[in-house]
């Protein structure tokens, strides 16, 4: 068999088995490729009250998203299984709201650095 006819070839619960990996897969490529490219939820919180600052975490995110996005856009074409994307979408809207909710909480906050 080639080309993917082996996932469907298999009995359900190894199917099972292999669309929670393939879930789990995409959703942990995003929470890597975000730890890599930007700093955790509480830095931008502690030092996102600086618009410039802010806009940097919020491009370092973009970065982040859009890469794993096409990721696991690309291992759901090769696995031939939706999971990798679903993996990678629910985490990518985790992250962003994360992002988002702690660089609005610098603002109001006017935490802009170790000195506030």
């Amino acid at each position: 068999m080639a080309g993917g006819d082996e996932f469907l070839a298999m009995g359900k619960g190894n199917r099972d088995a292999l669309a929670a990996i393939l879930f789990l897969a995409g959703s942990t490529n995003a929470l890597d490729a975000c730890s890599t490219l930007n700093s955790s939820p509480w830095t931008a919180e502690s030092f996102g009250g600086d618009p410039e600052k802010a806009a940097s975490c919020r491009e370092y995110l973009n970065h982040a998203m859009g890469i794993t996005l096409a990721y696991g856009l690309a291992a759901s074409v090769i696995a031939k299984s939706p999971y990798p994307f679903y993996g990678t979408v629910i985490i990518d809207a985790y992250l962003y709201w994360l992002y988002d909710r702690a660089l609005k909480r610098a603002v109001a906050s006017n935490s802009t650095g170790w000195t506030n």
